[in-house]
């Protein structure tokens, strides 16, 4: 528990010192996946029933106790990404992962050997934006470009 802690606090503290450099992506989500060319709507038709063994079997973790991902997603509007995503991905939800772990685990799961990790060096203010005068974090949203 107290490495736990430590981590955290370390982890906290570098973002607070990278938060005064130039923000590369003050979009968070989309401007990521944007400049990367893998939009949220691309990202979201590969759950239209054609999720793979392996990507089913490790989203499975972050699923709601008692419930059975079917690699299925519904159809979405991808105008507000990710508030629109919170709509149903909630962090009470009992039916479907909520939307902080999902995407924590997604991002940062596989650790070293992850995309997110590697190519981005999992850097929370890509995400997590801090206000400098409120001391308050935030996540921007907004619609795909």
């Amino acid at each position: 528990m107290k490495f736990r802690i430590l981590a955290l606090a370390l982890i906290i503290a570098g973002s607070l010192m990278r938060a005064s450099a130039k923000d590369v992506y003050p979009g968070g989500c989309v401007d990521c996946h944007v400049k990367d060319k893998r939009i949220s709507s691309s990202l979201l038709a590969h759950w239209n029933g054609k999720a793979d063994a392996k990507t089913l079997a490790a989203m499975q973790a972050f699923a709601p106790k008692g419930v059975t991902l079917k690699g299925k997603h519904p159809l979405v509007a991808t105008k507000d990404i990710p508030a629109s995503c919170k709509k149903c991905h909630t962090a009470t939800s009992k039916g479907i992962p909520p939307l902080a772990p999902l995407m924590h685990g997604i991002h940062l799961a596989k650790g070293d050997a992850g995309e997110f990790v590697k190519q981005f060096g999992g850097e929370c203010t890509h995400c997590h934006k801090l206000n400098k005068a409120t001391g308050t974090w935030s996540l921007p949203s907004g619609a795909e470009k």
